[in-house]
């Protein structure tokens, strides 16, 4: 079975609340901007995020894990991102930050509960194309 990072996503959920509570607070936009070009360059080989939690000495926590729902949440979290990121580029801060806020405060109930909504979608997804047929 494949193997998924547990300390990674943890790093990252809790950047999500960090970088979006300071954006809220602060009333700024950059913060938000930062995650989303951050959590975009996830997808490449780049993976800032990964080298981020490496330089800050964090080791890995492999365990035996699909990583498609995570993924999956990971895509989504950084859909609602970049949408905050242009609303809020285009002076419509009544929808950027709330989008913002969404995805830190589903961060923080993965956190804190680990209750990802992300990975519960594809599972539904999932069972969805299931029942139809699909897959």
């Amino acid at each position: 079975m494949p193997r998924v990072d547990r300390r990674q996503l943890r790093f990252n959920q809790a950047l999500l609340v960090l970088g979006t509570g300071a954006a809220l607070v602060l009333g700024r936009p950059e913060p938000v901007w930062l995650l989303a070009g951050l959590f975009l360059l996830s997808f490449t080989r780049l993976d800032p995020l990964r080298r981020l939690k490496g330089a800050l000495g964090i080791p890995p926590e492999p365990v035996e894990d699909d990583p498609r729902p995570h993924n999956f949440a990971r895509a989504m979290g950084t859909a609602f991102l970049v949408l905050a990121s242009l609303a809020l580029a285009l002076g419509h801060p009544w929808l950027g930050y709330p989008l913002a806020a969404a995805v830190g405060l589903l961060a923080a109930i993965n956190l804190a509960f680990r209750f990802c909504l992300g990975c519960f979608l594809y599972y539904q997804f999932r069972l969805l194309r299931y029942r139809l047929g699909l897959g």
